[in-house]
């Protein structure tokens, strides 16, 4: 206790010295410090109203906005209640200022008054980011409530988000009218729904920047985040039912702004206060990001690909004048090959040559370096010393390199490559640059991962190609000989043009012809059958004990009438295995001896042999019929589809992928970058959407007037995905089609592929049913659309009068989805 009393008195002493010298001090130096501004600061400059520039945004709704300092000064006097003294005392000054002036606390008419008093809006702002902060991170603004006009903006902000002559407010370039509104008005609307109905938006609205840095040249990413606490918003009438407008409670998103602009017009609100726009640097994040949606694709090591990813992994090193290398490590048969392909893509060794053998000892000599010392190194300073340790780099020193990082890449398998970075400039490359390259190694391991496997991808490819089968014991021999052959092939004079072929802006049209319960009546000819050939089991069994005395067979006998009891209600996938494996490693093998050794059930046995190797007799007939009416159904379709094809080519030239499942399912992809000499235009992509209905609605006829002739009565349903945004495609070699690029259009494709299965929301019912259309549609608008082409088709008395308008269950990774359902004249 006698130890605890001076600390108690320092801390007193302290505690008073703060509160009575440091902090009035500090009140008197800021109260000093905006009078010095009052008459040296350039009054105007940091206050002046900028407003976005209305030719790239003109379709801006209307706000009834003020700008108002009130709510800022009512919330510091809710924030002093929980508040210490020392930070009550500040609060008070503030506020105490703020109330000096008046007219700073009604709604502000003239832009001048914020001129008047630049000094308090700079206390302001140094408040709101403390000075003590790095003045480059402090990149904000405050904003007219919800408007695209800003005013008081930090230097830093200044430079990057308004324009060179300093008049206007900049807006993302990338950005349409339409997505600047919906911005907008989800500021707007998350702020009302909060405070009148209680509700959290799902939403998270902000702009996001691609800047070139002036000083480095290098791109940077910065997203725009708005802060609303100092704007209060007031309502003019009476609010509406939240069930009538556009908001779904359960995703709590507005799933149509257009409804919800009638429903709960913006003029019932009044806001005032200022806003507050904070940049925020993500150019790492959004480098690691684009790095993962290039290892979505399954791309060879081609030079496209790796020149991706050292794009990306420049803009997250965030330096010019440096250059990036990534060389993939090659493994055949358990030891590095040097496979020029990948080693081009790096700076040390992008001249080796297979055919060379000092290239090739270089290389060897530089995977066991790596192998022995995987530790990353930076060198800031790249001089003659580095030979001693790495005599493999003189051909950089020599190329000029003065600082150079070299950072193995592996796993727990071992080497899987090397990244670099060099600069002709020396202190370029140091300490820090390698911890935010350090960010990327678990994906950059990733990507060389897969380029390992498409290596080995391409070996076997070749062996399948020019070899048949093989032996396990053989095969390593192959596959050197097929090595040999790829590295020949890749040579210079001999290498195919390469590189991936992309359309962009292209508009996908997606289809489904289904088998309507075709898994089902799949299982249940393969359970007929199976039931057959148990019978013809019972039988052989039965007419050997006639000749035989085998007790062995009345334990297989029973065996067998087992397996006949467990399918009788039903056949799940594992009882077809067991099944099978009984016949085959049970049944056979007792059969294939008794009818060598003994003469009198050969005969017995021979006709058991004869019947199961026959595979269009009577113990496979179920399973034939079913795939023959699933043949006559996919023929069917596809002649329908080809004769049609013939035709719409020759209205606007265009991709149509079709392929066989359980049906038949499409993709038509129709834009300019296809058919560039044709000049495009939208009415060609509503004629093919016109077409797509009325073929779905033919093809259905066809497949219901099959349905007497099939020896299986099997049913078919339509399904159309209706998206009316251009995306692009590129050319997967691995599977030989087309494919979405980029992150954005995923969701197009998880909507395909979850679609054959989705149910009405609240009930069991499928969405798509036999002799009717469906169509799935996320906007409005295109519902709206293909109305008028339901009507048109039921005029012709092609489809049934009538339409249904359905909301879908929600889906992993997609929600919001609504369908149209017609029925077909399948009679007519």
């Amino acid at each position: 206790m006698a130890h605890q009393q001076p600390v108690k008195y320092i801390g007193s002493i302290i505690l008073v010295y703060f509160n009575f010298i440091v902090l009035p001090l500090f009140i008197l130096l800021t109260a000093k410090y905006c009078v010095m501004l009052e008459t040296t600061a350039p009054v105007g400059n940091c206050v002046k109203i900028l407003a976005a520039d209305t030719n790239v945004f003109d379709n801006q709704v209307t706000i009834d906005s003020k700008i108002s300092f009130r709510p800022f000064v009512n919330y510091l006097k809710d924030k002093i209640h929980h508040s210490s003294n020392t930070k009550a005392r500040i609060y008070n000054y503030l506020i105490e200022r703020f109330e000096e002036v008046p007219a700073l606390m009604e709604p502000v008419t003239d832009a001048h008054l914020l001129e008047e008093h630049h000094d308090l809006l700079e206390l302001l702002g140094t408040t709101l980011f403390p000075a003590v902060s790095e003045e480059e991170k402090n990149i904000f603004t405050m904003g007219v409530p919800y408007e695209f006009s800003i005013f008081n903006y930090a230097e830093p902000f200044r430079k990057l988000f308004t324009d060179e002559n300093g008049e206007h407010f900049m807006l993302p370039d990338n950005m349409t009218g339409d997505f600047l509104k919906e911005t907008q008005c989800a500021l707007l609307y998350e702020h009302v729904l909060d405070k009148f109905y209680n509700i959290k938006l799902n939403e998270d609205p902000h702009l996001v920047y691609s800047i070139v840095d002036k000083d480095t040249g290098m791109k940077r990413f910065y997203r725009l985040r708005y802060d609303r606490r100092f704007i209060d918003i007031s309502l003019k009438g009476s609010l509406p039912n939240i069930g009538n407008c556009a908001v779904c409670l359960n995703s709590l998103r507005i799933l149509d702004l257009d409804r919800q602009l009638q429903t709960m017009p913006l003029d019932l609100f009044e806001v005032e206060g200022f806003g507050v726009w904070i940049a925020e640097d993500f150019t790492i994040q959004e480098s690691l990001d684009s790095i993962r949606k290039i290892l979505l694709r399954h791309e060879d090591c081609d030079l496209g690909v790796v020149q991706n990813l050292k794009k990306h992994i420049h803009a997250l090193v965030g330096v010019s004048d440096v250059e990036v290398g990534i060389t993939p490590f090659m493994q055949l048969n358990g030891r590095f090959v040097l496979d020029e392909n990948c080693v081009k893509h790096g700076i040390v060794g992008k001249n080796w040559r297979l055919s060379d053998p000092e290239s090739v000892a270089t290389y060897n000599g530089v995977v066991g370096f790596f192998s022995e010392h995987p530790e990353p190194v930076a060198l800031s300073v790249f001089d003659e010393k580095v030979l001693q340790v790495a005599p493999f780099t003189k051909p950089l020193l020599e190329a000029g390199v003065r600082s150079y990082m070299l950072y193995p890449i592996q796993n727990n398998d071992g080497l899987l490559g090397l990244l670099e970075l060099a600069s002709h400039i020396p202190n370029k490359i140091d300490q820090e640059v390698m911890n935010r390259v350090e960010t990327a190694m678990p994906l950059l391991s990733l990507a060389l991962l897969k380029n390992r496997d498409t290596f080995g991808n391409r070996i076997e490819k070749h062996i399948k190609e020019k070899f048949t089968a093989l032996q396990p014991a053989v095969e390593w021999k192959f596959a050197e000989v097929a090595w040999e052959y790829l590295h020949n092939e890749d040579k210079e004079e001999a290498r195919p043009v390469s590189g991936n072929v992309v359309f962009d802006n292209v508009y996908p049209l997606y289809g489904a012809i289904d088998v309507r319960n075709s898994s089902v009546e799949r299982s249940r000819a393969i359970q007929k059958d199976l039931k057959a050939h148990i019978q013809l089991v019972n039988e052989t069994f039965d007419t050997l004990q006639s000749r035989l005395q085998l007790p062995l067979l009345e334990g297989l006998k029973f065996k067998n009438f087992t397996f006949s009891q467990a399918i009788d209600n039903g056949l799940a996938a594992e009882d077809e295995v067991r099944i099978n494996e009984f016949f085959e490693k049970e049944v056979q093998p007792v059969l294939l001896h008794l009818q060598s050794s003994h003469p009198q059930a050969r005969e017995i046995i021979t006709n058991y042999f004869n019947l199961v190797n026959d595979s269009d007799g009577y113990l496979y007939r179920n399973r034939n019929d079913y795939e023959q009416s699933m043949a006559a159904i996919n023929e069917a379709v596809l002649e329908s589809f080809e004769k049609q094809e013939e035709a719409m080519q020759q209205s606007y030239p265009h991709y149509f992928e079709k392929y066989k499942t359980d049906g038949v399912e499409y993709t038509i992809y129709i834009g300019q970058s296809i058919a560039p000499n044709n000049p495009f235009n939208m009415l060609y992509l509503k004629n093919i959407r016109l077409w797509q209905l009325n073929s779905m609605a033919e093809i259905a006829r066809i497949t219901h007037a099959l349905i007497p002739s099939l020896p299986v009565p099997l049913q078919t349903t339509q399904l159309i995905l209706i998206h009316s945004l251009p995306i692009s495609i590129g050319f997967r070699k691995d599977e030989r089609r087309f494919d979405v690029e980029g992150s954005y259009n995923i969701r197009y494709e998880i909507m395909k592929k979850r679609l054959d299965k989705v149910n009405i929301r609240d009930t069991n019912e499928r969405l798509t049913q036999p002799g009717k259309i469906a169509m799935v549609y996320s906007n409005p608008r295109e519902a709206q659309e293909y109305q008028e082409y339901i009507l048109f088709l039921q005029s012709k008395n092609l489809l049934l009068p009538g339409m249904e308008s359905l909301e879908l269950e929600e889906l992993q990774g997609v929600s919001g989805l609504k369908a149209l359902r017609v029925s077909i004249n399948l009679e007519g």
